[in-house]
Order: C-alpha cells, then sequence, then structure tokens
C-alpha cells in the first residue's frame, strides 16, 4: 500500500508539537521512508533540530538523530493551515485507521 506522505508529515509535526516522538512503525513504514519525510520536514524549514548521517552528500540517510526536534513558526502556521485534515486526527493510537486515502 502507498503511504500518504503528507498525512505523515502531518501527524509527525502534531505529534512533535504534542510533546511525543514518533517512529516508523508507528507509521507502518521503513525508517528510510520516515527519515525522508522528516528531512524533507526540515527543508522546507517546518521542524528544526534534526541531524542526518549519509553515506556522503546526495546519499540516501544511513541515520536519523531525532531528540531536541521542534517546529518552527512555519510549521506551527502550516499546523494551523491545515486544521481541517487534523481534525480527524485523534494520535497515534488510531493513526492506522487515519493514514489510508
Amino acid at each position: 500500500m502507498a503511504i500518504n506522505k503528507l498525512k505523515v508529515m502531518l501527524s509527525f509535526m502534531r505529534e512533535i508539537n504534542d510533546g511525543n516522538m514518533p517512529s516508523a512503525a508507528d507509521y507502518g513504514i521503513t525508517n528510510r521512508e520516515f527519515w525522508e519525510i522528516i528531512d524533507a520536514c526540515q527543508d522546507e524549514g517546518l521542524i528544526k533540530g534534526a541531524r542526518f548521517s549519509r553515506g556522503g552528500q546526495g546519499n540516501p540517510i544511513l541515520m536519523a538523530f531525532l531528540d531536541g526536534v521542534t517546529l518552527t513558526v512555519k510549521g506551527l502556521e502550516y499546523l494551523d493551515e491545515h486544521s481541517a485534515a487534523m481534525r480527524a486526527y485523534k494520535g497515534l493510537k488510531e493513526l492506522r485507521d487515519w493514514l489510508p486515502f
């Protein structure tokens, strides 16, 4: 099944905002898929503090260090702009029901 990366991104940001640190297993995806979503969030300026280890510039992420990840003001605004989608989100316990298209 294809994952909805935007929903994972929104959920990840919401969980960070709520003081939780979700994992790839929470979403039923691989670490690499999860880390790429987090990397995209940081590239867009929605979060800060994520660090990545790669096998050289431009190579896939080998490891992610997510301690200290926080939302930026832009990330908070993004969550607010997508509040309609977040109304249906109940948190990690019911995540699998929320993720499918």
